[in-house]
């Protein structure tokens, strides 16, 4: 326990020191991103989640050092592939240029998927197909479940929070261990009011890192219960789906009014996602007070199915 807690020390302080690094240099360069929820919309650096890597990495090193588990560089391999993936979307701000083609992007991913499934199941083809969708799945929700100070990177905290309770005793505890705190490093700058924004590079990072931290395991029923901690962001999905079909990435349009009290409220179009529909139900909200709530909702989530894993 006290290496676990050394461990989640030094992951926090190197993400906090590796995410200002990172924003100051894309800020340089000019990747940045609009936060269009703001009376000001001032530009913030884009992509900074891409920082989590290095403190995954090192643990990841570490780890593989005194084990001699190769699957440990596997999961860390597969996860900066995620990243990347989502860097390189995250260069072209999405009201402003095209991102990278949504073909190639899934092609890239069910690539990275597929040979990460093979890796641990290369004797069982169902269970690639499973866990290849499970790993793409779980990418995909984490980086769509977004788009409030805080949204994405608090709920990615809770549930790695509830992941890491899941693999306590298993020899993936650490590198569970190292993701929470990693995340949590990043997440001081992204809560409201946020001074970055994590970007595709780190959403993907994160849905990514969760998932295989649990294709690990080769265990098909914690599979089957942690997808059930992405409830929250699945009725996120369907709700776009049904709502808005046409634009599920919401980059026609701005998602929010901001009102003359800076509260949030839904466009005259009643295009949906599940903070709006929180909007719908309880009224218009400041976006801090909207996020809190998205959190709340997705820690109980988490902790009803893992008090029936128990």
């Amino acid at each position: 326990m006290l290496a676990s807690f050394a461990v989640y020390i030094l992951c926090f302080i190197v993400a906090v020191i590796a995410v200002k690094i990172i924003a100051k240099y894309n800020k340089m360069l000019g990747i940045v991103g609009v936060d269009i929820n703001k009376s000001d919309q001032p530009k913030l650096p884009e992509s900074a989640g891409i920082a989590l890597l290095i403190p995954l990495w090192i643990v990841t090193l570490l780890e593989f050092w005194r084990t001699g588990n190769t699957s440990f560089l596997a999961w860390a391999t597969m996860v900066s592939g995620f990243s990347i993936i989502g860097f390189a979307d995250d260069t072209k701000h999405k009201f402003a240029a095209r991102t990278l083609p949504w073909k190639l992007r899934a092609a890239f991913i069910a690539t990275i998927s597929i040979l990460f499934a093979f890796f641990f199941f290369e004797n069982n083809i169902i269970m690639v197909v499973l866990a290849s969708l499970y790993l793409a799945g779980l990418a995909s929700f984490e980086n769509t479940f977004a788009g409030l100070n805080g949204w994405e990177i608090g709920s990615g905290f809770i549930i790695s929070l509830f992941f890491a309770l899941v693999l306590y005793g298993s020899p993936y505890f650490m590198l569970a261990v190292a993701l929470n705190a990693s995340i949590l490093g990043l997440l001081v700058f992204n809560v409201y009011p946020a001074k970055v924004f994590p970007g595709d590079s780190g959403t993907l990072l994160i849905g990514s890192a969760l998932a295989g931290l649990i294709i690990m395991t080769q265990n098909f029923s914690l599979m089957v219960v942690t997808f059930l901690f992405f409830i929250p962001h699945m009725l996120d999905f369907a709700i776009k789906i049904i709502t808005n079909p046409k634009d599920l990435s919401q980059q026609k349009e701005k998602p929010y009014v901001l009102n003359n009290r800076n509260e949030l409220e839904i466009p005259k179009s009643k295009k949906l996602d599940f903070a709006k529909f929180l909007i719908l139900l309880f009224g218009p909200k400041k976006e801090f007070v909207l996020v809190a709530i998205i959190w709340a909702i997705v820690a109980f989530n988490c902790l009803l199915w893992y008090l029936l894993l128990l």
